[in-house]
């Protein structure tokens, strides 16, 4: 009788998928031969990125007040930045961050009272500019709290390829009507107004100000306060109550339409006010087709708590590129069109990070797999809430295909460094999700610790290190074998094997001698059998006599299989 080994699973993507020419897809897993390479990091980048120099760590920012006139026409922005911080230790000089391309008028301080003081004996600072970097010679002693207000103007970087190459997006609807955004989060806030960029520092609110001309509407993060008309020039007023990251700070201009809805949570039995922004000639169709976003929150509530910004809202804007993450202001931009599992990605991934990436944000990007891959695993959760266990590991099969292997999912530290080519965050970072899932073995505590990590951290930045202490701390392991390799290592494990017909030989490669996960095996679709690999070659008795078929379940783990004859001869070798 003929035996072979086979991938449970497989036929599912053969159907999925026509055709496995695709550029970036692989049907199996692999890691290439050679690792992938990291760019040249710049002065200009350096300075944006390290974030732990004395001139940045050495304040805390509370407050941000943007007032910024948008001229549609010159693509030109002219605004009024004021920052409110408290010392964190004695200095005298701090960096604050401004692309080189935009014009800083005039920088004033002072020191107040309190955080709530306004401040009126503003003392004009010196400054120097070193790329993008501004260093303001200014004297405080810890604890002090103090303001900067800072002058600028300029024409802001246009986006290449919004929302992955970061930038001001200046377009026109299907009417004729200015259509404008930006997207900024590997660049940083600073390419559009001066701030501490940094993603270790959140303020814990923001007054957001927009002046557009005509009739056109400009629309932001938080709750709306009010506008005030002067002239041929309207003021909207935007504030946030509630810690955001920088690159979530936005804005969007043109003429929309306002779609008012609520939702009641099934959790708290809080209402949630929801305003959605859309283009004119969009609305009806909007109006059905972002109602979706409402089972989406409520089921994100349940898996991972409280929706973050009850007080600020939730919005999804029509956007004139696919779509971004900004807080209470999501960027939409997918043409109202859904998927084949039946609903809008875009709503259902970029909604996850209000959750994952704006409730908590990585402390640096280095880390931006708790942005990109654990919004991706939500999605699969929700596919498997609403369509059933197949679907979801349909659906996670679907995006293993687009797995690397090239980097490290952990990338380098001060270089905000985020490569939007490179899907292994969002992908492979949902893969580890999934096979960490399979390894704890346990639903209560898996869903315990990512419900539990993002409630305990909410409004703070974190790190992967958080994230590894709280799953040893709530599974009672140490998983640090398991992270060590997914997130440090760029290779995924590969599962070694051979099949006589007698015995079936296997190891672990590609992994160090702590790696000690556990792997399923299935014969003729019927026997499991658990092993526990190592580096070193096992042996099982497997008869080809009693049975013809060895399955992998890698579909519920990240890694490889390769046949490897000599394993028979390293087994026999090792037993001498």
């Amino acid at each position: 009788m003929r035996h072979s080994i086979r991938l449970l699973f497989a036929y599912i993507l053969l159907f999925t998928f026509s055709s496995c020419s695709l550029v970036g897809i692989h049907l199996q897993v692999k890691n290439p031969k050679h690792p992938g390479s990291y760019p040249h990091f710049s002065k200009t980048i350096k300075l944006l990125g390290d974030q732990n120099t004395k001139y940045r760590n050495s304040y805390d920012v509370t407050f941000y007040n943007l007032n910024i006139t948008v001229d549609q026409k010159n693509k030109y922005l002219k605004g009024v930045v004021e920052m409110r911080a408290i010392a964190l230790t004695n200095l005298d000089t701090i960096q604050i961050d401004l692309f080189e391309n935009m014009i800083v008028k005039s920088i004033s301080y002072a020191t107040l009272m309190s955080h709530t003081e306004t401040g009126t004996g503003l003392i004009t600072a010196n400054f120097t500019r070193n790329h993008g970097a501004i260093f303001i010679p200014i004297k405080q002693k810890e604890n002090e709290i103090f303001k900067i207000r800072i002058e600028y103007e300029g024409k802001p970087v246009i986006a290449p390829k919004p929302p992955w190459k970061g930038g001001f997006v200046w377009k026109k609807d299907k009417e004729g009507n200015p259509w404008i955004g930006v997207t900024c989060e590997t660049e940083g806030a600073s390419l559009w107004w001066p701030c501490k960029d940094v993603t270790n520092d959140e303020p814990d609110s923001a007054a957001i100000n927009i002046t557009v001309s005509g009739d056109l509407t400009a629309v932001s993060n938080g709750k709306f306060l009010g506008k005030e008309t002067n002239g041929d020039k309207t003021t909207f007023k935007w504030y946030v109550s509630n810690p955001i990251n920088l690159y979530n700070v936005t804005i969007y201009v043109g003429k929309f339409a306002l779609i008012e809805d609520s939702l009641k949570s099934a959790e708290s039995g809080k209402v949630l006010s929801i305003n959605h922004y859309v283009l004119p000639a969009n609305l009806e169709k909007a109006k059905k087709h972002l109602a979706q976003a409402k089972e989406q929150i409520a089921f994100y509530e349940k898996i991972f708590g409280e929706y973050p910004w009850y007080s600020d809202g939730y919005k999804l804007v029509e956007s004139p590129y696919e779509g971004m993450e900004h807080q209470s202001a999501i960027a939409y931009g997918n043409g109202y069109k859904n998927s084949y599992n039946g609903f809008d990605y875009i709503i259902l991934h970029e909604s996850a990070h209000e959750w994952w990436g704006n409730s908590i944000s990585a402390s640096d990007l280095s880390d931006v797999w708790l942005h990109e891959g654990f919004a991706t695993y939500a999605e699969a959760l929700f596919v498997e809430k609403t369509q059933g266990e197949n679907a979801y590991l349909r659906y996670l099969l679907m995006y293993r295909m687009f797995i690397k292997n090239k980097r490290p999912v952990v990338g380098p530290v001060g270089a905000r460094f985020f490569d939007y080519k490179d899907s292994d965050v969002y992908m492979k970072g949902a893969w580890i999700l999934h096979t960490l899932r399979t390894v704890i073995a346990d639903d209560k505590i898996f869903f315990d610790i990512l419900k539990s990590f993002r409630v305990e951290n909410n409004g703070k930045t974190v790190s992967s290190l958080d994230f590894i202490k709280m799953v040893n701390e709530k599974s009672g392991r140490n998983l640090n074998w398991f992270f060590s390799q997914y997130l440090n290592k760029r290779e995924v494990p590969f599962l070694e094997f051979y099949w006589d017909g007698t015995d079936f030989y296997y190891k672990w490669k590609q992994v160090d001698s702590t790696f000690i996960m556990q792997s399923e095996i299935i014969l003729d679709g019927l026997v499991r059998i658990l092993l526990k690999p190592t580096a070193n070659v096992q042996k099982l008795s497997v008869s080809n006599k009693t049975y013809s078929e060895i399955a992998f379940n890698n579909y519920t783990q990240l890694f490889g299989t390769k046949e490897n004859k000599r394993l028979v001869k390293e087994f026999g070798t090792n037993q001498k």
